[in-house]
């Protein structure tokens, strides 16, 4: 069973002190979509129909979400986990929790805990979100609700909420990032549904063209058939190359 998506909220982009109780989702979102994008500036000849581009700065990424709340109790808090569910009925408690608790409440919570003013810090907090192996770093920017289905006293009891976050991260943790991420360094990654050798090998050194080499360092036989939960190690690219 797949881990339910966590949003734990911070003072600043350091993300050293936790600003706030993990937030979880109660449905995990079936995608997302992760933009990069660089600022390219113009530099051309009068009376030319195409620049010459010219690189300027890397622009904070972009993390694009949809998430559902429900309040209808359809959807139990540990749904998938029947043993989970048998205990909590054994303990006395009340399998869908989330029945009594409204659509909009959900929603405040959600809100208070990724892109609401805080007073204490002046600002919203920092956030990372955590789904599995993938690990998102920023702050909110944008947030849009669409209200799909009400009770007969017009109270919201399903919503789909529209989340844009923003990269953000100290210079210092940045540095250290980019320092983490080379690819010189030997890295240990655990597969996951979907993932192909190639793709995995462009994510460590930036080009696929080393899965072969990858393949032989851990001794894959069938390497177009990864197992999901399989360890695998990328070595520094001297050693591959």
């Amino acid at each position: 069973m797949m881990d339910k998506l966590k949003i734990v909220s911070y003072k600043d982009s350091s993300y050293k002190g936790e600003g706030s109780k993990p937030f979880y989702i109660l449905i995990n979102p079936t995608g997302y979509s992760f933009t990069r994008k660089n600022q390219l500036n113009p530099d051309s000849a009068i009376g030319t129909s195409d620049n010459n581009l010219k690189y300027d700065k890397t622009l904070p990424s972009e993390l694009k979400l949809e998430f559902l709340f429900d309040g209808t109790g359809v959807v139990q808090t540990n749904s998938g986990n029947k043993l989970v569910n048998k205990i909590a009925e054994k303990i006395g408690v009340k399998k869908d929790i989330f029945r009594k608790k409204a659509v909009t409440e959900q929603l405040k919570d959600f809100y208070s805990a990724t892109g609401d003013y805080n007073g204490s810090i002046h600002k919203p907090y920092n956030v990372e979100l955590t789904w599995g192996e993938f690990q998102y770093q920023g702050m909110l920017s944008e947030f849009t609700i669409d209200y799909k289905l009400f009770d007969k006293d017009g109270k919201p009891l399903r919503a789909v909420g529209k989340a844009t976050f923003n990269g953000s991260v100290s210079n210092e943790l940045g540095a250290l990032k980019a320092k983490k991420n080379s690819p010189d360094l030997t890295h240990k990654r655990t597969v996951q549904a979907g993932d192909t050798l190639p793709l995995m090998t462009e994510r460590i050194y930036g080009d696929s063209k080393y899965y072969l080499e990858v393949a032989k360092v851990n001794n894959l036989i069938n390497f177009r058939q990864l197992k999901p939960g399989t360890e695998l190690y990328f070595p520094p690219i001297e050693k591959i190359a």
